[in-house]
């Protein structure tokens, strides 16, 4: 990749000046839409800043047909992986800028300023995992998690909002310690008038160790080549072990963003149950991430379809695929590969319930994906897009992911963009700038323009979404 380091300070193109990150975090302040660069005599384009556009090619895109695609558009406002405790420094300040996750807001203020901004742009789904206004660390505070839920309903009617579990960093390790696995996800249990989510995302990596133990004990084979599982023993005999152990996953991230901590199969399974529980009580659908096409695959649907009661007994589910998480689940090579992961998380639905009980009601899936590519991994994944009307354009992950999403057959109801999947942007020549999340969003209204699709903001439409049984 180009080294950032040397074009960091000052970046010129076309008249245009740049300012990227100095020794202070501080000076990547907000003026306008583009809180992450600071311009100088570039005004502010409606959609997308000139300078992005230019950059990333799109002021030199024409119209195209619709293909009759809508997809609901989605904000990933913080995450778990980019926060200053997790980075290590690496000396390039603008990676490690971005890398800290600078530019994400914090503040009461300054969310609400941008809840409401994003609204504006069409962002109809909002996925939050609560940080600290002193630290920007992840913090599993409730009140945190009641406030931004708040703001939801105030500044941003009909948005579908969505709770991530609360991974890792001291806030999270001390919680853990004194209250137990719960404090990650007891945000599970707020009702909507209280500030809670209509989504909660209750497996994810962490979750994975069930399988992993699944394994060992040879009730499932992972098979990495065809990214798929196969069942070896009826899995309703299955009895997670109570061992504790380092939770060890194949996974992208920051230095400390890979570290979750300590536990057993057993804690992780009666975590699930509990938040089954709670969902159901509070007739609230389920989210899930995929961050390992097979074990996660494997255990959504172990989740829906043999563990009682289970994901059926709520009747909606809602699959995240983070693309680039993993080695195990990699960014696709093209469009293929996209879809046959798809494909798959569409087929949880279809699977039979285990012993065929016809009386359990389907289970309703809607699939959102993201580009979970680190910055350091964005330039290996720049390649032409190999379908819909931009066919030919090079482009990076993102583009790349939007142009999958908007095709009429691809499966995807939500795509995400935001600080937690990708808090940079990448141009032509392999230069890291950082993002916002105001920036990601008008960029994936462009693309999704471009690309033929429409964005739903209908709000019949998005009740429905959350509608549990």
């Amino acid at each position: 990749m180009t080294d950032t380091t040397r074009r960091m300070d000052v970046v010129s193109d076309n008249d245009i000046t740049y300012i990227g990150a100095s020794d202070d975090s501080a000076a990547i302040c907000e003026q306008d839409v583009c809180s992450a660069l600071e311009f100088t005599g570039a005004p502010a384009a409606d959609e997308v800043t000139a300078v992005v556009q230019d950059r990333l090619g799109l002021s030199r895109l024409a119209a195209v047909p619709r293909l009759r695609k809508s997809l609901i558009l989605g904000n990933a406002r913080t995450g778990a992986k980019f926060t200053p405790y997790n980075h290590a420094e690496t000396g390039d300040r603008m990676l490690d800028a971005i890398s800290r996750g600078d530019t994400i807001r914090c503040s009461a203020e300054q969310i609400g300023n941008e809840l409401q901004r994003l609204y504006g742009f069409g962002v109809r789904y909002v996925h939050e995992h609560a940080r600290s206004e002193v630290t920007r660390e992840q913090t599993c505070a409730l009140e945190r998690y009641r406030e931004f839920g708040r703001m939801c309903d105030r500044f941003c009617p009909d948005t579908i909002v969505s709770f991530g579990a609360s991974r890792n960093g001291p806030e999270i390790d001390a919680a853990v310690a004194a209250e137990g696995e719960w404090a990650r996800i007891a945000h599970a249990a707020l009702p909507l008038v209280d500030g809670g989510a209509h989504f909660v995302t209750a497996q994810a990596a962490v979750e994975l160790q069930i399988v992993r133990d699944m394994e060992r004990k040879r009730f499932v084979t992972i098979d990495d080549a065809s990214a798929d599982f196969r069942i070896l023993k009826d899995l309703h005999a299955y009895e997670p072990s109570c061992e504790t152990e380092a939770i060890d996953l194949s996974v992208y991230s920051t230095a400390r963003g890979r570290n979750y901590g300590s536990s057993s199969a057993a804690v992780q399974l009666a975590t699930l149950r509990r938040t089954i529980d709670e969902r159901q009580r509070l007739n609230l659908p389920f989210e899930v991430e995929w961050v390992q096409t097979a074990r996660s695959s494997m255990l959504t649907w172990y989740l829906a379809n043999v563990l009682e009661p289970g994901l059926r007994s709520i009747g909606r589910l809602n699959i995240t695929v983070l693309f680039g998480f993993s080695p195990r689940l990699p960014f696709p090579r093209d469009y293929s590969a996209f879809k046959a992961v798809i494909d798959k998380a569409r087929a949880v639905a279809e699977a039979e319930p285990s012993g065929g009980d016809r009386r359990i009601p389907p289970l309703k899936v809607s699939v959102a994906c993201g580009a979970a590519v680190l910055p350091q991994h964005a330039a290996q994944h720049v390649r032409p897009i190999d379908v819909g009307p931009l066919a030919g354009t090079n482009a990076g992950p993102v583009e790349r992911l939007i142009a999958y999403a908007c095709q009429p057959d691809s499966g995807i109801d939500i795509v995400r963009v935001g600080m937690e999947d990708t808090p940079y942007f990448l141009d032509p020549s392999g230069v890291l700038l950082p993002a916002t999340n105001l920036l990601l969003v008008q960029q994936a209204v462009r693309q999704i323009e471009m690309n033929g699709a429409e964005i739903v903001t209908d709000g019949e439409s998005l009740r429905r979404f959350t509608e549990a049984v």
